[in-house]
């Protein structure tokens, strides 16, 4: 059967949102533990391939993770959600650049860019410049689906 080009978007459409409360799910199911997300300074890796830089701080994602914005086609984690710093440098701090979502299983879920409030990361912090023993606070976490 061939198609039209609304009607495959339709479909595709369709899909769209059972596929991101699969995903939420992911995120949400306690196997053993919580998902989380870990910070990185070095250079981001290949997709699911080891991280080369030391972790700087992990966010441990609640229960009720998120939710999925139907319109938007996007989950929304829930904020903000914040865990002490304490893999910065000790005298000059770290920037951190990207992280790595992992599931309740601690397997790799997704690696996403990281900026401030102000950048365009898909992760939003208050500040990207971590200090140890000061807090790392999550703002915003939108991915898009």
């Amino acid at each position: 059967m061939d198609i039209s080009t609304k009607h495959d978007n339709a479909v595709i459409a369709a899909c769209r949102i059972p596929a991101l409360n699969a995903r939420l799910a992911l995120l949400e199911a306690q196997n053993p533990d919580s998902a989380q997300i870990d910070f990185y300074s070095a250079p981001r890796p290949d997709p699911g391939d080891t991280p080369t830089g030391d972790l700087v701080v992990s966010l441990v994602l609640g229960a009720t993770a998120g939710s999925v914005d139907t319109d938007l086609f996007q989950i929304q984690l829930t904020v903000p959600v914040e865990a002490q710093i304490t893999g910065a440098d000790a005298e000059t701090g770290t920037m951190v650049t990207w992280a790595r979502i992992l599931d309740g299983d601690g397997d790799w879920f997704a690696d996403v860019s990281v900026s401030d409030e102000a950048g365009a990361g898909e992760i939003k912090l208050q500040t990207t410049l971590l200090y140890n023993g000061a807090y790392c606070r999550l703002t915003s976490a939108i991915l898009q689906g």
